[in-house]
């Protein structure tokens, strides 16, 4: 089954599920779908408490104008603290139950702690000629620093231990009747069993057709019976949903079915067809008041390029100023060692397949090296120059790269740019992969996970190719500023470990 798994069901589109208050079932058991909201209360509750529990401690009382000035400081770390806890996605369901304890509890951390580290930094140098009041608030905030880490700790350290428990009292997974046993029905159970483990529980699959139809279908160990069955399975056995599995192009046949089970008390909901699994994360759109399916968004929502954008250049500003000795060295180095221009530029692909020119520092002979890039650099190459080995070794090499990001054309995380000329065998990247072209809709990057996760240097092979693009387009499904966070670290590892960097 050629199945897209790269994107995992991450809101509940597939499904139909909505963004519901909590509920309970009458048995008393928590949907684990609203787990999320209620853990983000809760942590939102420790995080004040936190802020709270530390006014105590403050060794003078503080006036009524600092006491303000407190609440609005919690106020303000509050906000910054949940912007934090939905950009890492903290509360998502699936990461609650399925995520490994330890990089979660250290996310939950850095959530809890930096929204205070901020104004904690900033008064620290006013401590030393400030007031008593100014020593009690920065003493405040110290302690409300320490309480926040500690509460969060405490808390998801005692989540993750009672969790075993708790999903065996508390939470209910969603049952699930599927009707229909085609193509359609059997990705949709696959794709629930795969991407959404614990959460949803298939019933049983119910379906009209003849019986030598629905034997030979990849999903017959689950057949109950038909849509009557269903009816009468409802009535001595509850369940949440039932989801049409049949081809959207089966107007009369669905609306037969819609009159038919809307007796029961169920959401019912309409699976996406085959093409709806290419498209996971479905979305509707309005034009003109018409609701539209939405099939493709740009992955990174203008909020998040404009936040994205300001790292970039204040960071490539400040790399550049700071690293102006180092880079002035290299240059040196450069033209010493052979004669030619100290900057290399090479055409390569940039966001919506434009073409641009990326800058690096000349790692080559300047009389043999290939500005089109239909030629990769292989091991020992004689091309190479002393300090060039060295550049490439270090990724020394990429720093001009921080020009790129100034302008506007890089970023400082993303897919890295390919040459538009350059050849795996006798075929161009594009006609090896399919999805190719996908990775330019984010800027490309001076790193990205790809170099991180032990596909750096040259593409020389169709796999490899196939491994990079792979990463990429993950990348872009899921990012977040603590995934760039993140493969910036590990890019100064890599870096200084030189790993397939030739």
């Amino acid at each position: 089954m050629n199945m897209d798994m790269r994107s995992p069901i991450r809101q509940t589109g597939t499904l139909g599920l909505s963004s519901a208050p909590v509920e309970f079932r009458a048995t008393g058991h928590l949907q684990p779908q609203n787990l999320g909201y209620l853990s983000l209360l809760l942590d939102v509750a420790l995080f004040a408490g936190a802020g709270l529990a530390a006014r105590p401690w403050v060794a003078a009382g503080p006036s009524a104008l600092m006491r303000m000035i407190q609440f609005a400081t919690i106020a303000l770390a509050l906000m910054v603290f949940f912007g934090m806890c939905r950009a890492i996605r903290a509360h998502d369901p699936l990461n609650l139950l399925h995520s490994r304890a330890l990089p979660r509890i250290s996310k939950m951390v850095l959530c809890f702690a930096i929204p205070v580290l901020v104004p904690l930094a900033i008064s620290l140098p006013f401590i030393p000629e400030g007031d008593p009041e100014v020593r009690s608030f920065a003493s405040w905030l110290a302690c409300f620093e320490v309480f926040s880490i500690v509460f969060a700790i405490f808390a998801h350290s005692l989540f993750q231990i009672s969790l075993p428990v708790l999903g065996r009292t508390l939470f209910a997974r969603q049952r699930v009747a599927v009707v229909g046993s085609g193509e359609s029905a059997e990705r949709l159970i696959r794709w629930v069993e795969l991407s959404a483990p614990g959460l949803f529980e298939v019933i049983g699959v119910f379906d009209d057709r003849e019986s030598q139809r629905t034997q030979g279908s990849a999903v017959a160990y689950k057949i109950r019976g038909s849509t009557s069955d269903l009816v009468d399975v409802y009535k001595s056995s509850a369940f949440d949903k039932v989801v049409i599995a049949l081809p959207h192009s089966a107007e009369s046949r669905l609306l037969d079915l819609l009159r038919r089970l809307r007796q029961l008390p169920v959401d019912i909901v309409l699976a996406p067809d085959l093409m709806g699994f290419h498209v996971a994360d479905e979305k509707t759109a309005e034009m003109a008041g018409l609701k539209l399916l939405s099939l493709a968004e740009r992955p990174i929502r203008a909020p998040q390029r404009l936040l994205k954008g300001a790292i970039d250049i204040c960071a490539a500003a400040f790399l550049l100023l700071t690293l102006s000795p180092l880079l002035l060295a290299i240059a040196i180095a450069i033209k010493l060692d052979s004669p030619g221009h100290v900057l290399f530029r090479q055409r390569r692909h940039g966001l919506g397949d434009r073409l641009f020119d990326v800058f690096k520092f000349r790692t080559m002979h300047a009389d043999l090296g290939d500005p089109s890039g239909r030629k990769q650099t292989k091991r020992s190459d004689p091309r190479v120059t002393r300090v060039g080995a060295f550049l490439r070794k270090t990724s020394l090499d990429e720093l001009p790269q921080l020009l790129n990001v100034l302008m506007g054309e890089m970023s400082l995380v993303g897919p890295r740019p390919h040459s538009p000329h350059m050849l795996i065998g006798d075929k161009r990247h594009y006609e090896i992969v399919a999805e190719y072209s996908f990775r330019h809709r984010v800027k490309p990057g001076i790193t990205g996970l790809a170099q991180v996760s032990g596909y750096r240097g040259a593409v020389d092979t169709p796999d490899h190719l196939q491994a990079r693009i792979d990463l990429d387009l993950y990348y872009i499904d899921h990012w977040s500023l603590w995934m760039d966070f993140k493969i910036l670290c590990r890019t100064a590892i890599v870096c200084l470990s030189g790993m397939n960097a030739f």
